[in-house]
């Protein structure tokens, strides 16, 4: 019972992040490219600020769980599936980059946002979204991976 609503968690955790920066990326990306630039930034600023609380915790959720389900289901990683272990590390590099995206990118946005400086403020959005993008294919790994890896061997 406790491993099933750790894999409940675990991919409405993932669903969030991943189905998250799809959107932020390819659909919200292209309607708020037409707004003036400034207007632009502050919705950058309150977005991003909203959707990083969630995807903290998601990924706190995710590590947890994910730790949690390996040792609880096979003991150790030595006899862990190659399968799970390739999505962990998709997983915790993802966690990397988000990290450098947070501490980074986003606070030098706000930090330069903040300040007036329009053109720092877009090279650090610019940033976000270049590592966001390399976030997003990661996690569409990690679907495929877990998903489709059981069912191929």
């Amino acid at each position: 019972m406790l491993n099933a609503l750790a894999i409940i968690f675990h991919l409405v955790a993932i669903n969030i992040w991943v189905g998250g920066m799809f959107f932020i990326i390819i659909v919200l990306g292209k309607v708020v490219s037409t707004l003036e630039e400034p207007t632009q930034h502050a919705f950058w600023q309150h977005t991003l600020k909203r959707f990083f609380y969630w995807v903290w915790l998601a990924v706190i959720g995710l590590l947890g769980t994910g730790i949690g389900m390996i040792f609880y289901r096979f003991g150790d990683l030595a006899i862990t599936p190659w399968y799970i272990l390739v999505m962990a590390s998709f997983g915790i590099s993802m966690v990397v980059i988000f990290m450098v995206i947070y501490f980074v990118f986003y606070r030098n946005f706000e930090r330069e946002f903040n300040a007036g400086n329009i053109e720092g403020s877009c090279y650090q959005l610019r940033m976000i979204r270049r590592l966001g993008i390399v976030n997003m294919v990661l996690g569409f790994c990690v679907v495929v991976v877990i998903g489709g890896s059981p069912y191929l061997l």
